[in-house]
């Protein structure tokens, strides 16, 4: 009976545990690890560009998160921009890329021959040459970004210069705003940004650093990675003989010491003992065979 009374309690204390390892992570944390991202995305994303525009002296660094509401979102973009909507999570949730416009047409100016100085005047819409250019940037953005996520999949949606057109957001929504800077060929600053729902958060982020461990997770070995690679000298100690100082003192060329080679040689890392095994040979090389480890296992 008092057995039994125990292992329900058990039961209960373990229940109780679990709900509180699931716990998520709250706003604060994951409005840390979406700035974290921005670091990563930013220093991943300017050998790219750097690449793709033959722009090696490219700067680009992370602004870190902005809180917005969707009220608020037209007058933080550039009213010439280029838009899309990336679709991703189960429940089909909204990520907005905005890259700004003029910084578009200053590099389509530098493509064909000019100084990158467009003047004052700004058109209603991109061209489509520079609609061109910010497709195959846009691409590199989120490429970057599904990479930073481990391989998650952003599904491409429409695109529009006017944001107010694409309506991304409902009214009323918390929302987060990652902001990248770029600055190339020694002209003025320009912004990439990355904006979704708070409450999308979670969905996008594949780590929650503040969250309890995952118990259930596999366990590491010494032959995953990062460890697997790291270089460790390990000693063999042939032979551990005390030798008088007279005769220590008196060594010289041509003396001759007898010695004889323990049966079983340990192998060490340190002074930790990992096993122990007998000499032999292996192409034409001094070998040692393991015959026992430090767990006790024995070579059959």
């Amino acid at each position: 009976m008092t057995k039994q009374v125990l292992s329900e309690a058990a039961k209960r204390a373990a229940t109780h545990c679990e709900a509180l390892l699931k716990r998520q992570a709250g706003p604060a944390e994951l409005d840390e690890e979406l700035t974290r991202l921005g670091e990563r995305v930013a220093i991943a994303l300017r050998g790219a560009i750097a690449a793709a525009w033959n722009e090696p002296a490219i700067q680009l660094r992370s602004r870190g998160v902005r809180t917005l509401g969707s009220g608020e979102l037209l007058q933080a973009l550039e009213p010439l921009a280029a838009n899309s909507l990336h679709g991703f999570g189960t429940s089909d949730r909204t990520l907005l890329l905005s890259i700004e416009g003029r910084a578009l047409l200053e590099q389509l100016d530098r493509t064909f021959g000019g100084s990158g100085d467009i003047g004052g005047e700004i058109p209603a819409e991109l061209p489509l040459s520079a609609d061109l250019l910010a497709q195959r940037l846009e691409k590199q953005v989120m490429a970057v970004v599904s990479d930073e996520l481990g391989g998650r999949d952003l599904r491409t949606g429409r695109r529009e210069a006017d944001v107010a057109l694409l309506a991304p957001f409902s009214a009323d929504r918390d929302l987060r705003m990652l902001e990248l800077e770029v600055t190339a060929g020694g002209g003025k600053p320009w912004r990439i940004m990355l904006t979704l729902e708070a409450e999308a958060l979670p969905d996008l982020l594949p780590r929650r650093p503040s969250s309890a461990p995952d118990h259930a997770a596999r366990k590491s070995e010494p032959g995953d990675a990062p460890f697997a690679d790291l270089p460790l000298t390990a000693t063999a100690t042939l032979v551990d003989m005390a030798v008088p100082l007279h005769r220590l003192a008196g060594l010289e060329p041509g003396t001759v010491l007898p010695i004889m080679v323990a049966r079983n040689v340990p192998l060490k890392v340190g002074e930790v003992l990992l096993a122990r095994g007998s000499i032999g040979e292996v192409d034409d090389q001094v070998a040692l065979q393991i015959t026992q480890t430090s767990s006790g296992k024995d070579s059959q």
